[in-house]
This record gives C-alpha cells, sequence and structure tokens, in this order.
C-alpha cells in the first residue's frame, strides 16, 4: 500500500504508525502494517489519566472484503494489562470525515464499546473502547492535523494573516511526559512567504480525560530545530479522544498565533 506522508509528518520523528506495510495476497487486498500506539487510560469513576504508554500494535486490513483487525495490548494503570483482539470487523468508507470508521461491541476479554477511525493516507488511527467497564482507552497511533487553521497577529503592527491549509503534528514520549510539537504550511505575516515546517522539541505534556494539553513557557524561549524561530508560549488542548486542537502560540516574541486543526474532515 503507498502512503503519502507531508513534509511536516516527515520532519517529526513521531512515536507513530509506521510507514511500512507489507501487501499480502494480491487478488484480496489484505494489508498488514506494524507501528506502535500511545494510549492514555483514563478512569472512569473520577475522568483522571492513570497511565500513559506506548505499545506495539498490528493492523491487518482487507481491503477487497472491507475487513480490519487490529492487535494490542494497554497498560490500563500500573498493575493492569488488557489485551485488545478485535478479528475482521466490517470497517467502511466515512465521507464525511474522509477515512475509515470500524467498531465492536467486544474486542477481547474485558474490552467493550471499541471504535476505530483509519486513514490510510494520513496513517492516522484512533481507537477508543471501555477496558474492564473501569477505564476510557484512547490510543493514537500518530496525532497528525491535516485540517489546520492558523492566525498570526505581528504585536508591533497588528497586521494579521491567516493560513486555512495549514497541519500540525505532535508527538509525546510517556516515559517523561515531553513532547515535540511540528507547525506546517503557514505563514507568519502578509509579507512573508508559506513556511512548511518548523520544529520545537521538549516542551511539556499532560494526559488529560479527552486527549492531551501541550505547553511551553520560557523566559529565554525555545528555539526550532532548524535555528530559524523560537517559541515563546504555547497552549495547546487536544480533545475529541485526540483528534481535535485548538491553543494559543506566541513566536519570535512578536507573533500571537491561535490554532484549531482536526485529524479527520468534517
Amino acid at each position: 500500500m503507498k502512503k503519502v506522508f507531508s513534509i511536516l509528518t516527515l520532519a517529526l520523528l513521531m512515536l507513530s504508525f509506521s510507514a511500512c506495510s507489507d501487501k499480502g495476497d494480491e487478488d484480496q487486498q489484505t494489508y498488514k502494517i506494524q507501528g506502535q500506539m500511545l494510549n492514555n487510560s483514563v478512569n472512569i469513576s473520577n475522568g483522571q489519566s492513570e497511565k500513559v504508554a506506548i505499545s506495539p500494535v498490528e493492523l491487518t486490513w482487507k481491503a477487497l472484503n472491507s475487513k480490519v483487525s487490529v492487535v494490542y495490548s494497554v497498560q490500563i494503570n500500573n498493575g493492569t494489562t488488557i489485551n485488545v483482539s478485535l478479528q475482521d470487523a466490517d470497517i467502511n468508507p466515512n465521507n464525511t470525515y474522509q477515512c475509515y470508521t470500524f467498531s465492536a461491541a467486544n474486542a477481547g476479554n474485558g474490552v467493550t464499546n471499541l471504535t476505530g477511525f483509519y486513514r490510510p493516507e494520513t496513517g492516522c488511527l484512533y481507537i477508543e473502547f471501555i477496558a474492564n467497564g473501569t477505564h476510557r482507552v484512547i490510543s493514537i497511533a500518530q496525532m497528525y492535523y491535516p485540517y489546520t487553521k492558523y492566525t498570526f497577529t505581528n504585536t508591533e503592527t497588528s497586521n494579521s494573516k491567516e493560513s486555512l491549509n495549514g497541519e500540525l503534528a505532535i508527538s509525546v514520549d510517556p516515559s517523561n511526559m515531553s513532547a515535540n510539537v511540528a507547525f506546517g504550511k503557514f505563514a507568519l505575516n502578509e509579507d512573508g512567504g508559506l513556511i512548511q515546517a518548523v520544529v520545537f522539541q521538549g516542551v511539556n505534556a499532560e494526559a488529560t480525560a479527552t486527549g492531551y494539553k501541550i505547553t511551553y513557557s520560557g523566559e529565554t524561549g525555545l528555539r526550532s530545530t532548524d535555528g530559524s524561530y523560537v517559541l515563546n508560549e504555547l497552549e495547546i488542548n487536544v480533545t475529541g479522544s485526540g483528534q481535535v486542537v485548538n491553543g494559543t502560540v506566541k513566536i519570535n516574541e512578536k507573533y500571537n498565533g491561535t490554532i484549531a486543526g482536526k485529524a479527520f474532515a468534517n
């Protein structure tokens, strides 16, 4: 299966779905894809995130038969691991969201109410389910938002610039709850050209009941990986089980921006 990634996705080394896939029987059009899932386990009783962890995942997509299988394990807290085993579930194109969707009442021992969204072109895979009736698990293979709007205002001139076809990508490292953030296809002002990709590494990440909160604040600022830009302030709220982003950002001391993005169209 051919996978298409934007320059933004390539610029950010993410804990995400692998770009490689093995094509099986040509007649059946079966694709097996291996990668990693970022799992956020939320205690239903108090709405608090109890465990964030990475786990390997394998997805098998029988395109001709419109079936999908997904297998991976999730730590729902420090003492409990649950196994997701979804076998040959119906997967259907969703024209509204421009992706494929699937669901299952049961997908393994203790795994219920599973729903999934998959877009092969970008590698985006989002799965949500209930574990043991006590935890809601949000699993994300790639936090990539190809439908993002940026609005930046130059505080010195008060001029604003909108970028309607922007992109955003985020990766989270559960070992220290840090994050890398990549902004793509946006402009800071009317006179400047389109910026293809800017990556900032080592901002803060916090798991929430609906996704993550990504923040940065520092007196000296955080320089981008290419050295061209300085991040002064950042707050991005990842909600909708990881599928929606909204936030604010300040770059180079004078550009105040707002961010609004989605993983899937609607």
